[in-house]
This record gives C-alpha cells, sequence and structure tokens, in this order.
C-alpha cells in the first residue's frame, strides 16, 4: 500500500449538490494485488459514505460552505492482511450559490426633518465566499457582488423620484418632504440581488421606515369655516354667539393659540382669547344694520404662541357673520325721500310733509311733489303696518297704499275732486297715521297740501256789450277807453289776462294794450265818420291758460267839421231879356253829422261886377234877380253870360267852405216854353213827355237846335231831338233805360234844365225848366210796429169785460194807405203744448189794432197758459200787382194762474206765415214740360176771401217758375261738411255768380255717405247755373269759367272746393248696368227653365217606354217582381207613378199639367196688375214698388188667392186639351210670367232706377222658381 501524499480535496456543491451522488473515488495500490478494503473515519466523516471494494465515495449529508467550508476526514485503506494505511483527506467546501443576500442588523428606521436631506446606511450580508471554476481550476475570492432595488410607498411617481440608494447601501434624499402637505411617514421598500448570471438570487424585501420630524413652518387653520350665527337684538350681555376652533398647521406640534377680534363692523361682540367663544358685549340693534343686510362682520385672528422657523408669529384670520334677527322694538316712522336714496337714520324721521295739488283734480290723482316714505325697520310682520287719515280735509283724499311691509312709498290720492279748489280753499291739512298691525304702535304725519289754481275760469267781462265815442280823425294814440277790464278769479299766470281786438277790417284803426285793456286809435286818418260812423269790434281776453272771455264794443264816431259844403250840380240859367227872372235854389249839402253847426249851411253871394243886380238868400240859397236883366247892359264881350260866385260855408268850427260859379244867360231869342211832365210809376225807360223849343233863323240848318239836360239828377233822364221843320225842334224826354225812380226813395222830385243850342253856332242858346215829379204808388206792404208787439200777462178770470188787452199799430210808407189790422190766427199753448182752440173766443181784435177781452170767465190758467194771436197789416189801397199785406205779427196773452209767470221776448213772428192767405196752395205739373222751352213760366195768382157781410178782398201775385234740365245739375264737392259749406253758402254763391254771370240756384248741400278719399271731399253741393234766357251751364263751360277767374278760384279753393262732377251720369250709369243685370238674370232664367224642361220631357219619354214594354211582359211574370225591361225599376202600374199620371189616362195628366200652368200665368198676369195698380195708388213713389212685389208673390203662392184659378180651369183642360204637349203649356206659362212682368219693369225704371231695378228683378226670379216648382209638383 502506498503511502498517500497530503490530500486536498475541493468539493463543490455543483459537483455533489445532492446526497447520494457520487462525491470522489478512494484509490490505492497493493503490491500484492490483495483486495483492498476501504473506510473513512474521523469527525466529519459521517457527511460521505465510502463502498469498501470499489473506493466510491458518496455524500450522504448536503454540505453547507456557510456553516462548514473546511474539514478533514481520514481514508483507510486494508487488505485484510496488512495493517490498515490511514491519511488525512483535507476537504474544501467550494461556495455555491445557493443562499440569497440577507440584510443585516434589520429593521431599519430612521426620522428626519422635512426641511433637511439625509444619509442612511444600509449593510448586506452574503456567505458564499468564492466561486469555483472547474474550467480553470481556480478560485475566484472575496464577497458576492449586490445590486439593490428600492420602491416608496406610498407609491406616487413623485415618491419614487423621491429617494435613491448609492452603491454603498447609502439611501439618500433626492426631493423636499413636508410633513403636513405631502405625507408624515414614508416606507423604503429594499431588495438586494447577487449577480449571478446564471441564477441570481435576491433577499428577503426589507422596509426602511422614516418618520417625517414635522417643524413649525405653517399658520394655524380654523376648523368648520365659514363661521355663520344668528342672534336676536334683544339678546342680554354676555350671550354666547359662537365658539371657534383652529388646528396648528403643523400637526405634528399642535401649537396652542390665542384668539383676538382684529376687525368689525359693529363693535358689539368679543372673544374669549384662549377658547374662541364669542360673546355679546354691548345692546345690540337689527335696524342699525340694515344696509349691512342686517349682519356684524368680526374678523377673527388665532395667532400661535411660539413663533415659526422663521422667527415670525403663525397667525391665521378669518371672518364671521354674524346675524341680528329682528324684535318689534319699532314703531313706523316717516321720512321725507325717494326710494331707493332714502336714510333711514332716527334722525331723518319727520312729521310734518308738504305737497302741491291743482284744484279739481280727478279722482286717484296723487298729491305732487310729497315725497313721503313710511319706514318700519322691524322685518315681516313685525314691520308691517296700516296707514289711515285723519284730520279737517281728510275726506277729500285717500292714502295710497293702506297697509306696507317694512317700507312703502306713500301717496295722498284725491277721493272728492269737487272738494278740492282753489277758490273755496287754498291750503288743507290733513294726517297720515301709521298704525303698526302687531304692537299697534302709532306715528302720524302732518301733511299741508297747498291747492295749486288751474286755469278754470275764463275771462268774463261785466257788460256783453260796451258803448264808446270817438271823434273821427283824432290823432293816433288816442285813448278810446280804459275802463273795460275783464276779471278772472284764476291766479299767476292763468288769471293773467292779455287783450287782443277781433275787428276784421279795422284792425288797422284801433289797437288793445296786450296787457291793460286799454283801447287806443291805431291810425285816425282811417277814422272817417262820412263813410262809417259805428264800428263793432270784439274785444277778447285771453287768460294765461287760453281760455278766452269777449266783449262787443260799439265804437260810435263823433263829428267834427271836416267836411266842407257840397253843391250838387252845376248852374247854368237860361234866361229871356226883360222878361224872365232868375230864380234858382243852390242845392247844397254837407256831409258831417245831421242837426249839428257842422252840417249846417249858410249862403252868401261874392262880390262881383253883377252880384249888386241879385239876393242870395243866406239859409235857403234862394237866388233870384233884383230887377229886369237887360242883355245891352252887360258887358258885350260876356256874350250876355253872367258869372257869380256862391260862397258856400257851414257853421262848424272852424267853418269850411266851397264855392260855385252860377252861370246865367240872358238870351235874346226866345226858345220854346218851360213844362212840367210827371212820372206815375218812374219804370226804367217810362216815356216823360216833350219839350219844344223854336229858333227865328230862316235856314233849316240854322234853326236846328239840339237838346241838353242839366240840374240835379240829369243823369237819370235823356233827351232826344227831332227837328219838326219851320224852326220848331222837339226833344223827347224819358228815364234811362236801367233807371227807375221810387217814391220812398229820395229825391223823388228833380228840377231839371232843358238847354237848347243852335247847331250851327254855339253862341246862341236857349233854355227851360223842366220839373219831374214822383208820383207815389201804393206798392209798398204795411208792417206792424216792432215796439207796438208785446207780451201781456192777465190773471184768469179776472180780466175786465170788453177791457183793452193792447193796442198794435200798423204802419205804410205809402202815401194813400188805409190801414187795418187782421187777426189770422189764435195758438192756444199749455206748457208750449198746443192744445188746439180752447182759447179761440177769449180775445177778439179791432180793424185799429185794438185787442179786447171778449170771455173774460173763460180765460183759465188751467186750460190755457199762452195765447198767441198771429197778426197782420193790410193796405187797402194797395196798387195791383204788389202785397197787400205785412208778414205776420205776433203777439201773446199769458194766463197767470197765481203760480208762476213767464216773460217773452217781444219780436215779429214768422212762425206759420203761410197762414197770412187763409189756405195754403199746392201747385201740381198736369202736363208734361217741354224740354226744348227753358226759362220761366210766370203764374199769376190771385186770392180773394169770402166774408159773411163786407166785400171780398183779393190780393195778386205773381210767381215764376224756372225750369232747367236735370242733365244741367252740376255737383260740388268740398273738404268741408255739410254744415260748414251751408254757413259759407252766401260767400260759394257770390263767388260763382261773379265767374259766370249766372244765377245759381243751390238744390241741397249734404255730407258724402262714402268720402271721396282721393279728392279728400266730404259734402257736396247740387246746383244750377242758369242764364236768363233759360240756358244752363254744363260741366265743363262751369270749369272753364271758374279756371279762367283766378282771383274766383282762390276764394272756392278756401272754402273748401276740390271736385265739380255731373250728378246725371251716374244714374245714367246705374239704369244701364240695372238694364244689363237684368239682361244677363232673364237670359240665365230662360236657359234653365229650357234645361229643366228638356230632362223632364225625355224622363217623361222613357217613362213611356218603360210602360209599353211593361204592357208587353205576360202578366205572370211581371206579377212576381217589381224589375221589367228597360228601366229595372216599375212594373207596368209603377210607370204610371214615374210619370206623375194619377189615374191610367194619358190625356187627364196632360190635361192637367197644362191647366195648372196656364191658371198659373192668369193669376201671376192679375196679381200684378194689381200691383201696378197699387203703384199709381201710391204716388208712384218706390216704397210702391216693395209694396207690390209683396202683393204679387202673395197673390201668386197663396193657395187660397181669389186669383188662382186652377181649380175653374181643370176641368175645361180635361175637356179639350189633350193632345198639348206639356212642354208647349211650361212655355207658354214662361212666356205669360215675362209679358206680366215687363209693364212693371219698365214703369219702375222711369221711378228710381236702381230699387225698381232690384225689386223686379227679384220679382221675376221668385215667379220663376216658383212656377218650376209647380211644375215639377
Amino acid at each position: 500500500l502506498k503511502h498517500f501524499p497530503p490530500l486536498t480535496f475541493y468539493l463543490s456543491s455543483f459537483y455533489s449538490p445532492f446526497p447520494g451522488d457520487v462525491a470522489f473515488w478512494i484509490t490505492a495500490t497493493d503490491a500484492d494485488n490483495d483486495a483492498l478494503i476501504f473506510s473513512l473515519g474521523g469527525r466529519y466523516a459521517y457527511f460521505f459514505g465510502v463502498d469498501e471494494t470499489t473506493g466510491e465515495v458518496k455524500l450522504n449529508s448536503p454540505l453547507d460552505y456557510e456553516t462548514l467550508y473546511h474539514f478533514s476526514v481520514t481514508i483507510s485503506v486494508w487488505d485484510k492482511i496488512n495493517p490498515q494505511v490511514q491519511k488525512d483527506l483535507q476537504i474544501i467546501v467550494i461556495d455555491k450559490n445557493d443562499n440569497e443576500p440577507v440584510f443585516q442588523n434589520t429593521p431599519y428606521s430612521t426620522s428626519i426633518n422635512e426641511v433637511n436631506g439625509i444619509f442612511v446606511s444600509v449593510k448586506v450580508r452574503t456567505k458564499e465566499i468564492g466561486i469555483w471554476d472547474e474550467n480553470q481550476r481556480q478560485k475566484k475570492s472575496g464577497l458576492g457582488r449586490q445590486i439593490i432595488d428600492l420602491s416608496v410607498i406610498p407609491n406616487t411617481p413623485e415618491n419614487q423620484q423621491l429617494f435613491s440608494i448609492l452603491l454603498n447601501g447609502t439611501i439618500i434624499l433626492k426631493g423636499p418632504l413636508s410633513y403636513n402637505n405631502k405625507s408624515m411617514f414614508y416606507q423604503v421598500k429594499l431588495q438586494s440581488c447577487d449577480q449571478d448570471k446564471v441564477k441570481p438570487l435576491c433577499s428577503q424585501s426589507v422596509f426602511l421606515s422614516i418618520t417625517v420630524i414635522d417643524l413649525p413652518d405653517l399658520d394655524p387653520q380654523f376648523l368648520q369655516e365659514p363661521y355663520t350665527a344668528s342672534i336676536g337684538e334683544d339678546a342680554a350681555l354676555g350671550t354666547s354667539v359662537l365658539t371657534l376652533k383652529t388646528v396648528d398647521g403643523d400637526k405634528g406640534i399642535n401649537d396652542p393659540v390665542k384668539f383676538s377680534i382684529t376687525n368689525s363692523t359693529k363693535p358689539w361682540f368679543k372673544i374669549g382669547e384662549q377658547d374662541g367663544v364669542i360673546t355679546v358685549n354691548h345692546l345690540l340693534d337689527r335696524e342699525l344694520l340694515l344696509d349691512e343686510n342686517e349682519e356684524v362682520h368680526l374678523e377673527v385672528t388665532a395667532t400661535e404662541i411660539h413663533l415659526n422657523i422663521y422667527g415670525q408669529e403663525a397667525k391665521a384670520k378669518t371672518w364671521v357673520t354674524i346675524k341680528v334677527t329682528d324684535v318689534n322694538d319699532h314703531s313706523p316712522q316717516f321720512y321725507s325721500c325717494i326710494l331707493p336714496d332714502c336714510d333711514f337714520s332716527d334722525d331723518k324721521a319727520v312729521s310734518t310733509f308738504t305737497g302741491y295739488l291743482p284744484e279739481h283734480s280727478s279722482t286717484r290723482v296723487p298729491v305732487s311733489n310729497l315725497t313721503m316714505v313710511a319706514y318700519d325697520p322691524d322685518k315681516g310682520l313685525n314691520g308691517t303696518f296700516l296707514l289711515s287719515l285723519a284730520g279737517p280735509d281728510h275726506m277729500a283724499f285717500a292714502v295710497s297704499p293702506e297697509k306696507v311691509v317694512n317700507t312703502g312709498e306713500v301717496q295722498v290720492l284725491v277721493l272728492q275732486s269737487n272738494l278740492v279748489d282753489f277758490e273755496q280753499k287754498q291750503i288743507m291739512e290733513l294726517e297720515v297715521i301709521a298704525n303698526d298691525s302687531s304692537s299697534h304702535m302709532i306715528s302720524t304725519a302732518k301733511v299741508t297740501i297747498h291747492v295749486e289754481d288751474i286755469n278754470d275760469h275764463a275771462p268774463e267781462f261785466n257788460k256783453s256789450q260796451y258803448i264808446l265815442y270817438v271823434y273821427e280823425h283824432c290823432q293816433d294814440g288816442t285813448v278810446v277807453t280804459k275802463d273795460i277790464k275783464a276779471t278772472d278769479p284764476d291766479t299767476d299766470f292763468r288769471g293773467h289776462i292779455t287783450y287782443h281786438l277781433i275787428s276784421g277790417s279795422s284792425a288797422d284803426i284801433f289797437q288793445v294794450n296786450p296787457s291793460s285793456g286799454e283801447i287806443t286809435v291805431k291810425n285816425g286818418s282811417l277814422l272817417d265818420r262820412e263813410l262809417q260812423s259805428v264800428y263793432y269790434l270784439t274785444l277778447q281776453a285771453t287768460d294765461g291758460g287760453n281760455l278766452t272771455g269777449s266783449t262787443l264794443l260799439q265804437i260810435i264816431l263823433q263829428d267834427i267839421n271836416d267836411q266842407a259844403p257840397v253843391v250838387s250840380g252845376s248852374y247854368n240859367i237860361f234866361v229871356k231879356e226883360m222878361k224872365d227872372n232868375v230864380t234858382v235854389t243852390i242845392q247844397a249839402y254837407d256831409n258831417d253829422d245831421p242837426n249839428t253847426n257842422n252840417s249846417e249851411i249858410r249862403f252868401r253871394l261874392l262880390p262881383s261886377p253883377y252880384s249888386k243886380n241879385f239876393t242870395l238868400d243866406s239859409v235857403t240859397g234862394l237866388l233870384t234877380n233884383r230887377g229886369p236883366l237887360d242883355r245891352e247892359a252887360i258887358d258885350p264881350n260876356l256874350s250876355g253870360k253872367i258869372v257869380l260866385t256862391v260862397f258856400v260855408y257851414d257853421l262848424g268850427v272852424p267853418s269850411l267852405n266851397t264855392t260855385v260859379n252860377v252861370n246865367i244867360n240872358v238870351e235874346l231869342k226866345l226858345f220854346g216854353e218851360g213844362q212840367s211832365f210827371v212820372s206815375c210809376l218812374g219804370l226804367a225807360g217810362a216815356y216823360l213827355g216833350i219839350v219844344k223849343a223854336w229858333d227865328a233863323d230862316q235856314t233849316d240848318v240854322n234853326s236846328r237846335v239840339a237838346f241838353s239836360l242839366t240840374g240835379d239828377g240829369a243823369s237819370n233822364f235823356e233827351i232826344r231831338s227831332t227837328f219838326l221843320g219851320s224852326g220848331w225842334n222837339e226833344g223827347n224826354v224819358s228815364l234811362v233805360s236801367d233807371v227807375s225812380l221810387d217814391y220812398e226813395r229820395p229825391p223823388s222830385n228833380f228840377t231839371l234844365t232843358v238847354l237848347a243850342q243852335n247847331a250851327a253856332e254855339s253862341e246862341g242858346t236857349g233854355s227851360a225848366t223842366l220839373l219831374v215829379i214822383t208820383e207815389d204808388v201804393n206798392d209798398e206792404a204795411p208792417s206792424i210796429l216792432a215796439s207796438s208787439l208785446k207780451e201781456v200777462r192777465l190773471r184768469e178770470h179776472q180780466g175786465k169785460q170788453n177791457g183793452l188787452v193792447a193796442h198794435v199799430e200798423a204802419q205804410d210808407p205809402d202815401t194813400n194807405a188805409s190801414l187795418e189790422v187782421r187777426l189770422q190766427d189764435t195758438v192756444c199753448l199749455k206748457k208750449g203744448v198746443d192744445v188746439g182752440d180752447v182759447c179761440h173766443g177769449w180775445f177778439r181784435l179791432v180793424p185799429n189794432g185794438s185787442v179786447y177781452i171778449n170771455d173774460s170767465m173763460a180765460i183759465d190758467y188751467e186750460v190755457c197758459d199762452l195765447v198767441r194771436l198771429l197778426l197782420q197789416a193790410w193796405d187797402l189801397h194797395t196798387a195791383e200787382g204788389f202785397p197787400a199785406s205785412s208778414p205776420n205779427g205776433r203777439d201773446s196773452a199769458q194766463a197767470d194762474g197765481g203760480q208762476r209767470s213767464r216773460a217773452r221776448d217781444a219780436r215779429v213772428g214768422r212762425r206759420r206765415g203761410h197762414l197770412a192767405l187763409g189756405l195754403t196752395l199746392c201747385f201740381l205739373v198736369v202736363t208734361t214740360l217741354d224740354i226744348t222751352l227753358k226759362g220761366t213760366y210766370q203764374l199769376t195768382i190771385r186770392v180773394q176771401d169770402k166774408p159773411v157781410d163786407d166785400p171780398p178782398l183779393t190780393a195778386n201775385t205773381s210767381l215764376n217758375l224756372f225750369t232747367v234740365d236735370q242733365s244741367y245739375r252740376l255737383r260740388l264737392q268740398f273738404s268741408t261738411g255739410a254744415t260748414e259749406v251751408g254757413s259759407n253758402t252766401n260767400a260759394i254763391k257770390a263767388a260763382l255768380m261773379e265767374a259766370t254771370r249766372t244765377t245759381v240756384y243751390i238744390v241741397s248741400i249734404k255730407d258724402l255717405e262714402t268720402p271721396n278719399s282721393r279728392a279728400k271731399g266730404l259734402s257736396y253741393m247740387d246746383a244750377y247755373f242758369v242764364y236768363s234766357n233759360g240756358t244752363a251751364l254744363t260741366l265743363s263751360d262751369l270749369n272753364m269759367y271758374i279756371r279762367s277767374d283766378q282771383e274766383v278760384l282762390a276764394t272756392l279753393l278756401r272754402l273748401g272746393l276740390v271736385v265739380i262732377v255731373s250728378t246725371f251720369n251716374k244714374e245714367f250709369l246705374s239704369i244701364i248696368a240695372g238694364l244689363g243685370g237684368a239682361l244677363i238674370l232673364l237670359i240665365i232664367i230662360m236657359v234653365v227653365s229650357l234645361v229643366c224642361t228638356r230632362k223632364s220631357y225625355k224622363r217623361k219619354l222613357r217613362a213611356v217606354k218603360a210602360r209599353k214594354e211593361a204592357m208587353k211582359t205576360n202578366e205572370i211574370l211581371t206579377s212576381q217582381t217589381l224589375a221589367i225591361p228597360g228601366t229595372n225599376l216599375f212594373n207596368s202600374q209603377f210607370a204610371y207613378l214615374y210619370m206623375g199620371i194619377i189615374s191610367l189616362s194619358f190625356s187627364l195628366s196632360l190635361s192637367f199639367s197644362l191647366s195648372l200652368s196656364l191658371s198659373l200665368s192668369l193669376s201671376l198676369t192679375i196679381s200684378v196688375s194689381l200691383s201696378l195698380f197699387l203703384c199709381l195708388s201710391l204716388s208712384l213713389s218706390p216704397l210702391s214698388v216693395s209694396v207690390s212685389f209683396s202683393i204679387s208673390v202673395f197673390l201668386f203662392l197663396s193657395p187660397h188667392s181669389p186669383f188662382s184659378l186652377s181649380p175653374l180651369l181643370s176641368p175645361l183642360s180635361f175637356s179639350f186639351l189633350f193632345s198639348l204637349d206639356l212642354s208647349l203649356s211650361h212655355t207658354l206659362s214662361l212666356s205669360f210670367l215675362f209679358l206680366s212682368l215687363l209693364p212693371l219693369l219698365l214703369f219702375s225704371l222711369s221711378l228710381a232706377p236702381i230699387l225698381s231695378l232690384c225689386v223686379s228683378v227679384s220679382l221675376s226670379v221668385c215667379l220663376s222658381v216658383s212656377d218650376f216648382v209647380s211644375f215639377c209638383l
């Protein structure tokens, strides 16, 4: 056995990792080649098991490097002969990566400040000391390399970046910490893994607990914010309101705090410094917090006792809201303000108010300038109060609102406007009472209302008319009057009166001071009494509210001597020498006021060579010669002509005068002799007479004389010369053709001088005086003096029998009048109602105009209280053709029953004036007027009475009827209403007559039913424009005349004229349209009738065919059913019914239908004839057409009408009308129908084109339909 060398065996778990694996072999040699027995011994032999024979060593127990990495065993070999050979075997266990890393010194924990970084070392232990490399058979020494992974809890992305670990196991802080805002505790999960590339092993996870140490770097925080509380305003002092709590922002420190109130809206509360309890330390008043929404706001500060890490105080602030709740502890108050700008402080409350209100304001109108606000600072029901009024004038007003919650604007409204009257009371007082509805506390406000005057009175003058006087031609500015004042009870500007004159054409003459009302002369040069002696002005007073009052001013001009005498005519006197005397009166007049010195005229003859030969009466102006005139004594150069100058002057101051020359021609020749003529009637162009003159010259040329007229009024006459031969000439004197003389209109007498002048030479003249005397003709109607008409009051039953009641006087300007007063009518009235003839015998009238009581006992107030006598004056000598009576005068007598009396104006009455003739005349046109005879029809009417005793009296008058064709009736449309057009009728008529030179006859003035929107016409005037020869203007003529006269056109446009149309065209077109419509309806009716007849006839033919087929069919076959060939409706029996045949006789049906049609036509004809007769009896009025229509329809439709001849004609038609066709009878009935309607249609068209046509057409349609219905039946 060889000796074993020292052995070292490296055993790795890689090679024998598990028990039972071969660990190694023991080999030994024996020289003897003996069988060897192997064994192991030693302390650690139990790890192995050896095969005795083979030396194979197996691992019995696992090896652990970390427990025993080096040991030795004893190897023994025995050959069973020789001693055992032993040898020690050093076994080194090679580490195998079979243990995970293990952290040492666990658990790990640390604490760090939240504001500082940290460094922590972590150690990891491992048992492996090396790794055996079989390939290289070498050993790697050193510890196993580990890699440590970590993760952070809480697991957030931010926290995972918060820590990191270095290779040496040191953990460092990479980011900031916050105890309060982030986390106060972190866990870092650590795990270490070796670096085995084949199968790395990792350790169990361990945790590093990191506690963050809080530092005082945060302020405290209030809990349960926001803080609100409520407390009643009556809370006692010291009452706890609210407790505030805080927490330290540094939760890990929790430093105690102290509380304080650093700001507050009201210093009513305090807070406990340690416990934070807010209590009341002042009396509360909610009403002082209304502007702060009834809340008190406190700023509370919580301050930590210790300073923070920065050396500063850590503090927090919060606002506490304390709502003070209401308690009904206030009474309502009044304030003068306007919501919402009101200050409800106690010192602002007022108890007196002032307002203004116009008088007579309407109901519910508030008092102005009354800025009253009622306020109760309490809330809800506590602040609800009622308003009412009291005081002396509270009945005139009402308060609004009557109930107020907390705050309300108070208005005082007018309740009774009639009590608010400035003229009765200028200041009104009342009290507004506010009564708290809960506590019944009362506040009162006094309201003074100043009633403002309004313009409710128009200015008034003391008199309705003033009579004023002023001299004519007075200086400008002369005061006419300053005493006329208007009064207006209104005040201020409303009662300020402004005056102005409404004077028309006098606007340039007078003026008025607008303020004082003083009326002065504006232009005295225009005041001329001789042109206009009286001016009527309207003085209008206007107050500040444009209300007006007026009075009439009658300004009478007083005369001044401003008119010189005026000599009438010229004076050329021709006298024959030594034979004729000069006797001429100088006619002069003065236009100054009559019967005054200003108009009193005197005459004086101015000195001249021959003035001493004449005398002149200074008063009468009569000029006469003192002795015979001798032509030879006159200067030959004067040719026998003496010129005298008459000085005519008045007696006014200063005196005014004029002169006139009187030419006295002393003739050598004798020209005829003067004659006097008389004109009885003075009609225009009347022939008066002739004058004759003789010329001694022998030749006709020299003996011809030309006549001329001179003197006052000579222009009214004309003279025509005629040469008679032998020196004689004749002059025919007559009135000018357009001049007539009237005795009642002076002058009535004319003194003319007829001059005869030689036609061959101008020197030879002669003259004669012609006196024209106008004789009076009784042509004027008498009249009753208005002053004698009076109202008499009598007591009933007490008048004296035959006593004089009144005396009425009549007058007549005619010289030979014979007057008497006649009673025309007696009217009996009771309370204004005519009671008949109960009073006719009470009074009697005698012709001299005296009214006497006829029966005093019959006068009864209860029967009649007013008697009116219609009187008329008659002239018994009135010439024929002139009015003999006056317009009716009315006298009245009133019976006084002792209860009342009435006064009535005495005036000339016109009521029932037509009764003066004793009858009413009605003229009817009995013949058709000839349209070609245009002009007038002159009728002479004679009326004669039939007295019982006296001889009958007659009166004549003429009536001119003017006829014009209706086609000349023209229509003028105006833009004003009919009333205004009627008031302007005279102006419109005058303008139209001036433009057309025609007589305008106005027919009617009415408002348009449908106003002309295009021309803006509201009314129209229908008129005729007629010449004296009967011709009239057409529409085109009228338009031409009006447009040619621009002045007239402007006047008509100003009066509202807008358009001129003709009325004839419209009516003519209406007639044409009506006839056309009637023709269309007639055609439609005829067509419908023919169509219906044809259809009816065809149906009957089909029925006849059906009947024939039914008769051919076997009665047995047809009796079972109603259907028959051809109709499928009826059998033979029912075919009769379809044809309208009652019996089996076809002739009976034909005769019956014809009878019905003929009877219908005859009855209709008779009914229409009666209708026409009715039209004539009703004077052809349009209403008669409607009545005739009704009667015609009634007679036609009534089955019991006496004109229905169907019962009479039916038997006759049955006997002889068998073969007539039904359609022929129907056509015949229609013919009768239209023939009967034709007269009615034509006749009605002449009455009222539109209405009559519509009625006639309606009648035709109705009757036709009725005929058709009868035919069908």
